[in-house]
Order: structure tokens, then C-alpha cells, then sequence
């Protein structure tokens, strides 16, 4: 019997529930847990780098998690000014965090297919949730229908997370319409893991000034 990969925290992106002490947004001004905002930090060509994972080194500055945010702090050289120090904050800054975002949380969904912990195609969806394995289900933003309506009747979480073809690549195929992880063996930190990447990646979007 082959070895799955065993599914552990030690990843990319923090724990959603970590705790710390409150950060300000350069933006608002708000005092926020660092697990609502996105920190950055000055590289080494003086770039302003985004630290998803908070593990970089240097002086953090910190911006509540919202695309408008984001677009704000460049639009008005807010990074410049919580530096106090000449930087760069590149026009795709606000795109490119929204995609390390939805990155972060395929990624995940990616070890938990290879885990054998993630099934894709309505039926299959359909018999992990019969037989009490499923503990997740993720759908593209635009699914609907009476496909997403008999999931919902399961009473288990729904996450939306990209487009049909960005989750199907994760399975190999074009297109997948209904996703469903199954429940891991580390008291579920792990499916609530991708559930809280992809609430942040959407929540992230959805607050667009665009």
C-alpha cells in the first residue's frame, strides 16, 4: 500500500486562527489581529513585498485585507510614507496579491487530492457526502443551480473560491464545478485551513475600489 502525503500545518499560509498581539493598518488606521491583514516588507532593491505567510524578515507594515486597501496604498505612496524611505510599490501589486491568494489556497486543495482527501465531479461529491467523509465543499463563483442547491441541503460549508477551470486544473481536467475535501485526521485543522484561504481570497476580492 502506497503512502499518502501526510497533510500538516507547516505551509505557506498562517494558521487562520493564530493569535497575536494588534497590528495597524497604514491605510485606516484601525488596530486589527494580524490574521485579517496582509503584512509587507521592504525588499532589497526597496520593492514593497507582500509576507502572506508573516515570516519575512524586517519591519512589517500592515493593511487590513481588502483589494481597495491595497490599491489605496499605492495609489497614494502609503508605503513610502509608513517607511519613511524611498520604495516602490508596483502598479500590479493589488492583482498579484489576489493571485497568491487563490494560489495559496489551490495549493492546498492540491495535497489534499494527492492525499486522496479531495474528489471532484458531482457524483463523487455526492458519495463522499453519503458516506460521511466529506467535511468541506467548494464550488466555483459561478456556480448555481440545482447542483449547488442539493449540496447546500447537506448542511455541511460551502466555500466559493476561483473559476471552474482554475479548480479544475487542480484535478487535471478542464473544468470543475463541485469539489469536496474530506475530513483529515488533525481534529479538522485542515479543511478549516483551506476554508479560511478561501474565505480570505474572496473577502480580499470582493473589497475592490474597482
Amino acid at each position: 500500500m502506497l503512502a499518502e502525503p501526510v497533510l500538516t500545518e507547516a505551509t505557506a499560509l498562517p494558521d487562520p486562527v493564530a493569535t497575536g498581539p494588534l497590528r495597524k493598518c497604514i491605510a485606516t488606521g484601525e488596530q486589527l489581529p494580524p490574521e485579517r491583514m496582509i503584512r509587507f516588507v521592504i525588499g532589497p532593491q526597496g520593492d514593497v513585498v507582500p509576507d502572506l505567510a508573516r515570516r519575512l524578515p524586517g519591519r512589517g507594515m500592515w493593511l487590513r485585507a481588502e483589494r481597495a486597501l491595497v490599491e489605496k496604498a499605492v495609489a497614494k505612496n502609503l508605503f513610502a510614507k509608513a517607511a519613511r524611505a524611498a520604495v516602490r510599490a508596483s502598479a500590479d501589486l493589488p492583482e498579484r496579491i489576489e493571485r497568491l491568494l487563490l494560489e495559496g489556497a489551490l495549493s492546498d486543495i492540491g495535497r489534499a487530492r494527492r492525499a486522496g482527501r479531495a474528489v471532484s465531479g458531482f457524483v463523487k461529491v455526492e458519495q463522499s457526502i453519503g458516506r460521511g467523509q466529506a467535511a468541506l465543499l467548494l464550488v466555483p463563483e459561478e456556480a448555481q443551480g440545482d447542483g449547488l442547491d442539493k449540496l447546500r441541503s447537506s448542511g455541511l460549508p460551502i466555500e466559493r473560491l476561483g473559476d471552474a477551470e482554475v479548480l479544475g486544473g487542480v484535478f487535471g481536467r478542464d473544468q470543475a464545478v463541485y469539489v469536496a475535501i474530506s475530513r483529515d485526521d488533525a481534529g479538522g485543522h485542515f479543511t478549516q485551513r483551506i476554508s479560511a484561504a478561501a474565505a480570505r481570497w474572496r473577502g480580499y476580492r470582493m473589497n475592490s475600489a474597482g
